[in-house]
């Protein structure tokens, strides 16, 4: 451990594990689906992609990211309960622009509901909205383009969601790719004996699962196993509660 973690917090042992390491399944994950390339090399932005579940198929796929922002608004759009489908980079989508001229333009995110309802998302920081100009082209979109596209023309930027809640969805995300049902049998144990509010670190104390304890528990807060009780980014010391 960092010295002054241990300056301000004492010395520190790891957790107690029964398991060993966590063997990773070896897997060829589904293809990016985006209709627009991404150039991986770029001075003036982020490029991601990352490898996550695909709601639809419930396999491991390669996603793509033109920025950070899209980056976190694609981890939280996977987690609505009601998301069955996310196409990222679709298009490109037809619409007539503001001055009369036919125009062409690339969803960042074409998202399906369950209930058949499809939005077309753009994603853009605040800062690149000052001139009105993009609005407006929304606006155009929503008007113009043809209905079996979209239902719905929504925009997003870095003030709709909190940083700490798609950081927190970007490690669900990541742990959800590899299920550990022994450890997960194991926190089911140490449930059952849990009442009240205790923290993370107490529950995976007690699973004895090393590090593989701390991964099981963020998923177990994710899929209606423990609440959060604390607010922010999901730690050691985050409190829980488990859910009846």
């Amino acid at each position: 451990m960092p010295e002054a973690f241990q300056r301000a917090f004492g010395p520190t042992e790891p957790f107690e594990n029964d398991f060993g390491d966590l063997e990773m399944p070896e897997f060829v994950p589904l293809p990016y689906r985006g209709h627009r390339k991404i150039n991986p090399r770029s001075r003036g932005s982020s490029r991601i992609f990352p490898v996550w579940l695909d709601p639809e198929t419930g396999r491991p796929r390669k996603y793509g990211a033109d920025s950070q922002v899209e980056y976190h608004n694609l981890a939280l759009t996977l987690l609505a309960p009601d998301t069955v489908q996310v196409h990222e980079q679709f298009g490109p989508v037809s619409f007539v622009q503001p001055d009369g001229h036919p125009g062409k333009h690339y969803f960042d995110l074409l998202v399906t509901k369950a209930d058949g309802h499809r939005v077309g998302i753009a994603v853009k920081p605040t800062e690149r909205l000052k001139s009105g100009r993009f609005i407006r082209e929304l606006e155009s979109i929503q008007k113009t383009m043809s209905s079996d596209i979209a239902d719905e023309v929504r925009l997003v930027t870095e003030v709709c969601f909190s940083r700490a809640d798609a950081f927190n969805a970007v490690m669900y995300h990541r742990f959800a790719i590899c299920r550990d049902e022994a450890v997960e049998e194991r926190l089911s144990e140490v449930l059952a004996s849990t009442s009240g509010e205790t923290t993370i670190c107490a529950l995976a104390e007690r699973c004895r699962a090393g590090g593989r304890a701390f991964r099981v528990i963020v998923q177990g807060m994710f899929e209606g196993r423990l609440e959060k009780l604390s607010p922010g980014r999901i730690d050691l010391f985050t409190r829980v509660r488990r859910l009846q």
